[in-house]
């Protein structure tokens, strides 16, 4: 699923960088959490497409992206949506 996942942000986004781990068995047990798949991930997504748009914005940009996967049992995104020029200034 990650790479589906990447691939379809990256895409959408017309991202310039995109890092995306599993932080899945960091939520062994918990509800939601399939045995079968990665279902938590965190993503960092440097796009100009995020120019002037607030984090809420940026964020269920990412999430409408996302939603099939939601379906197929996605359960989890943290979500890092950076400009190009802030990700430049964070270093």
């Amino acid at each position: 699923m990650k790479e589906e996942i990447a691939k379809e942000v990256l895409e959408k986004c017309n991202g310039r960088y995109l890092h995306i781990t599993d932080d899945s068995d960091s939520h062994k047990g918990h509800r939601g959490v399939s045995r079968h798949e990665n279902t938590h991930f965190n993503v960092t997504i440097v796009s100009d497409t995020f120019l002037n748009k607030t984090k809420v914005k940026r964020h269920q940009y990412i999430y409408d992206i996302c939603k099939p996967f939601f379906e197929r049992g996605l359960h989890a995104l943290s979500l890092q949506t950076l400009t190009h020029s802030e990700w430049k200034s964070n270093g």
